[in-house]
């Protein structure tokens, strides 16, 4: 929650962060992360972590500014026996010990058109200035998560993503990170990929913190403008980037990640009504996939649906609310629709849809979704922000970002 005092340590984080870490406008999305409740009127919360990766010894960061992407290393402790999640990647070292890797997706600092260049922090630190709890100001969208600093003069850290999205059929706001040169030098994250972080480089973040629960974390922090390698193959997180990301195409190691979409269950916003016993998380959503192997537990339909690539009215064999689908086309490439007046039907193991205005009226399309890589799997096109078609519907005025040519 907000506090009504901020301690100095935190105060002075939250500061200096703000040169190189501001807010910006939020936009309108589809599914859901970890709900952004200050949207409507809330309190900054604070963020549980029940996952499986204990805290790490010997640890270190490497984030390349170029890929977009961060890697963290550690010794898991002597004598865990504990089970580790399918992101996580194990290695053993020359005294037995097992070494754990992680990547997590980040946004990194956007170009200044007058010079060219991003501002950013390349170079060797050896500590983090940590915040378990950073609430938000007038600055910025901190909303509650971690803040890890390593650069201290610059205030350049690691922290939540700031923007949020709008699901545009149930009005919540959700954090989610934009994967590219977006930020004013920071490295922003997933909301639930910055407090797994801080969990597993020393902030225990198994039960709410507070602003004054500040911390010096002995962490190697290396921060490149040139790809990471891992075992002498250029590193990448499977999460999808804006255009200004340059990620590697050859020689690459392509590493797993998740979000609190799929899993629910590994951290969650601290509920005072619920008990800090392990479970606390447990029942805040349906769990889409296993922790363990990664296996997705809604299996995706491969039938012909809504926002479906195709050549032809042939390849749209399916009917939506007594429409035909047919095949709509741009050039050499096409999706499946249907017309429609406020609503589109949606299927399970497709992406949800949106019935969006056209020149010609209404045109249901699917909105950018994991279903479709954020529309990269529909050739031609890309997430827009559109207008609902109302028609005679009598439905409410909303936008969604659809796949769109």
């Amino acid at each position: 929650m907000l506090l009504r005092r901020v301690l100095p340590l935190a105060l002075a984080l939250a500061a200096t962060a703000s040169v190189g870490c501001e807010e910006e406008d939020a936009q309108t999305a589809d599914d859901a992360f970890l709900k952004n409740v200050e949207k409507t009127g809330g309190k900054s919360q604070k963020w549980i972590y029940e996952g499986w990766l204990p805290k790490l010894e010997q640890t270190s960061v490497f984030v390349s500014l170029k890929a977009h992407t961060l890697r963290a290393s550690g010794l898991l402790p002597a004598g865990f026996e504990g089970q580790l999640p399918f992101y996580a990647r194990t290695k053993q070292e020359a005294d037995g010990r097992t070494r754990v890797t992680v990547v997590y997706p980040v946004a990194t600092g956007a170009i200044d058109p007058s010079t060219g260049k991003a501002p950013a922090g390349p170079g060797h630190y050896s500590k983090l200035y940590a915040v378990p709890f950073t609430p938000t100001t007038e600055k910025a969208a901190w909303g509650g998560f971690p803040f890890m600093k390593y650069h201290a003069t610059r205030g350049l850290a690691f922290h939540g993503p700031i923007t949020s999205t709008r699901n545009a059929d149930t009005g919540d706001w959700e954090w989610s990170l934009k994967r590219g040169p977006v930020s004013h030098g920071c490295q922003r994250m997933q909301g639930e990929h910055v407090v797994e972080l801080a969990h597993i480089l020393g902030m225990d973040m198994s039960a709410p913190r507070s602003s004054s629960d500040t911390k010096q974390l002995p962490v190697s922090v290396d921060v490149s403008n040139e790809w990471d390698t891992y075992e002498g193959k250029f590193v990448d997180v499977d999460y999808p980037a804006l255009a200004g990301v340059k990620r590697p195409t050859t020689n690459v190691d392509l590493f797993a990640t998740w979000d609190s979409r799929n899993l629910p269950q590994v951290v969650c916003a601290y509920d005072k009504n619920r008990a800090l016993d392990g479970q606390h998380c447990a029942n805040v959503g349906p769990i889409k996939q296993d922790l363990a192997t990664g296996e997705m537990l809604v299996v995706a339909d491969t039938s012909p649906w809504i926002g479906t690539p195709c050549d032809s009215d042939a390849e749209c064999g399916f009917t939506a609310d007594g429409e035909a689908g047919h095949c709509l086309k741009d050039g050499g490439d096409g999706f499946c629709t249907v017309p429609c007046e406020g609503y589109c039907s949606d299927k399970d193991g497709h992406a949800s849809t949106f019935c969006a205005k056209t020149s010609d009226g209404g045109t249901c399309m699917a909105k950018a979704a994991p279903e479709n890589e954020g529309c990269a799997s529909i050739p031609g096109t890309s997430a827009e922000t559109r207008e609902r078609f109302v028609g005679s519907s009598g439905a409410a005025s909303k936008v969604a970002t659809v796949c769109s040519f």
